[in-house]
């Protein structure tokens, strides 16, 4: 098993072995979990959800609107 300070990744993870995998799906949640605040707080800076995780800017992008002139066939 590798030790407590190396991380651990699907090179050098033992699958075989549930302590170890064990360890390995809590790093990657945790990792996770970062990822996921991380891209909450950088919405709620651009002001596209608020606190709750309600959506505040409804306006859709230019090429995205009914009045668009886009076309993408």
């Amino acid at each position: 098993m590798p030790s407590q300070t190396q991380e651990l990744t699907w090179a050098n993870v033992d699958v075989d072995n549930d302590a170890e995998m064990d360890l390995f799906r809590k790093q990657e949640e945790r990792k996770a979990d970062e990822r996921i605040r991380k891209a909450f707080h950088e919405l709620q800076e651009k002001g596209i959800i608020d606190a709750q995780g309600r959506r505040i800017r409804k306006d859709l992008p230019h090429d995205m609107r009914e009045d668009s002139e886009c076309d993408l066939g």
